[in-house]
């Protein structure tokens, strides 16, 4: 009489990083921060303050769905309570210290309104969950719960009362989870490559982690690609480079105003077209992106060169706009086919990247892109052709 055959249970090596559900919440938060920030541009303090505080809140779900994650990795019942007690006891920390600071002697802070105070606890409640979740592995439940309390109440607090972005504080607390979750996949393959070892598993005559490495570093490549590569990485640095110091001098010789500072930012942010085609070239998908890589190229290209004509508040707006939607092709295009990700993960990677282009790269006058540019291409050079 033969055992019932049972199916292999897929390893957790394999199981994706991130869940669908933690995506969108996580993707919905940061489009909803974006508009907030937007509306403290435009003027509209309350509409604001509404806005982030709601992103904080849609962050602070999408860390309670990675943090209710089933599989083998799922938190077990005592972590688990122990993360939710820890996460009230930050959270009434948090709402003590917000009425010392409305009710208290006058200090330059001032009031904390009641939308703000939602953002500040929570922020602080996440904090000390994520910090007691991260380390409970490591050390006993005394002291994963002291440093937690450190976390969500020593140092998350103090940082907010001081005039740190609550924003900030819930993407810390995000961060840490993500690194709860990669760490256990780490110890899971780890483990599981040692069992392999212990009875004598090979896959052709080689450790399998020696496979892995070598699929992580992509198809082997001609000398031609790698000049190609190393071309496009030095034209985007020095795009960058060259829009900055003709920025400076033009600054220093005459006051800088709005329409001298969105002439610069026009010419820095060219340097995401050859950035764009050497990510493809890196990933060997050059061919199949190169339509896209030239409607997005073209449409970042004319929208620098006409704020690069007329310097003007209205065109600068319309060209960061039409940069963002250019930027969102080249990155769900690049996930779609360089990656073979999935339609929904592409286009979640499209909004992030149009609203990275806002928040960070917008704001850092196209700098980003140099230090982006210089990293690809330090890949690049790393490569070795095939001979």
């Amino acid at each position: 009489m033969s055992l019932p055959e049972t199916r292999p249970r897929r390893p957790l090596a394999h199981e994706p990083l991130i869940g669908r559900g933690f995506a969108r919440a996580l993707v919905g938060a940061l489009v909803v921060v974006a508009l907030g920030l937007g509306a403290s541009a435009l003027g509209a303090p309350e509409t604001s303050g509404i806005l982030r505080t709601t992103g904080i809140l849609i962050a602070a779900v999408a860390l309670v769905l990675l943090f209710a994650r089933r599989g083998e990795d799922q938190l077990e019942a005592i972590p688990a309570r122990s993360a939710i007690v820890i996460a009230i006891a930050a959270g009434l920390a948090a709402i003590g210290v917000i009425w010392l600071l409305n009710n208290g002697p006058d200090r330059p802070i001032g009031i904390v309104g009641a939308v703000a105070a939602v953002g500040f606890v929570t922020a602080a409640a996440a904090a000390a969950a994520s910090t007691a979740v991260l380390i409970r592995p490591h050390v006993e439940p005394m002291v994963a719960h002291i440093w937690a309390g450190i976390a969500g109440a020593g140092f998350a607090i103090p940082f907010m009362a001081a005039g740190a972005a609550p924003e900030l504080i819930i993407a810390g607390a995000v961060l840490l989870g993500l690194a709860d979750r990669a760490g256990y996949r780490r110890r899971a393959r780890s483990l599981e490559a040692r069992e392999r070892a212990l009875a004598g598993e090979t896959v052709d005559g080689a450790d399998p982690r020696d496979a892995q490495r070598l699929s992580d570093r992509g198809p082997a490549w001609s000398r031609e690609e790698r000049r190609l590569a190393l071309i496009f990485g030095c034209t985007a640095i020095g795009t960058v480079v060259v829009a900055w110091a003709i920025g400076i001098a033009v600054g220093s010789g005459a006051g800088v105003g709005a329409a001298s500072t969105g002439q610069g930012f026009a010419a820095a942010s060219l340097a995401a077209i050859p950035l764009a085609a050497q990510a493809a070239l890196l990933r060997g998908a050059l061919a199949p992106l190169r339509g896209w890589l030239i409607v997005g190229g073209g449409m970042l290209g004319l929208a620098s060169l006409v704020l690069l004509a007329v310097p003007s508040d209205l065109v600068f707006l319309a060209a960061i706009a039409a940069q963002s939607a250019a930027v969102a092709l080249l990155a769900g295009s690049h996930m779609r086919l360089a990656r073979a990700a999935s339609t929904e993960s592409a286009v979640l990677i499209a909004i992030v990247a149009a609203t990275a282009w806002w928040l960070v790269v917008v704001s850092t006058g196209g700098l980003l892109l140099a230090f982006a540019a210089v990293v690809t291409t330090l890949v690049a050079l790393r490569r070795r052709p095939r001979r």
